[in-house]
């Protein structure tokens, strides 16, 4: 969902436009939305459930509230793991940790 599409692929090293790699993974996509609006409606109203679907007669996808779901204890593990260097001295393994939580102005 974005407010302007390009429709030629401007990035040197692009080997196929977006419109293209979005068919190719059979992933549906709009544009002309304004996007303002819609970030200034879920500001207020909170987050919203919502579908992109193709063609006058498409069926909406049946809808799954991820509200009423524990969805952090779906991902995470149930005890913490450590993880130390190889006991002849080898380097310790190499951890990356990546934040995916909301940030505080949204």
């Amino acid at each position: 969902v974005v407010s302007e599409y390009s429709f030629a692929a401007s990035h040197f090293q692009a080997s196929r436009s977006l419109a293209a790699w979005l068919d190719e993974q059979g992933v549906p996509g709009i544009f002309g939305v304004d996007t303002r609006a819609v970030t200034k409606m879920l500001r207020e109203q909170g987050s919203a459930l919502g579908a992109v679907v193709v063609g006058s007669g498409a069926a909406c996808p049946e809808w799954v509230d991820p509200n009423t779901r524990n969805l952090v204890a779906e991902v995470s593990i149930p005890s913490p793991v450590t993880y130390e260097p190889k006991a002849s001295g080898g380097k310790a393994p190499k951890v990356l940790a990546v934040d995916c939580g909301m940030k505080h102005n949204i």
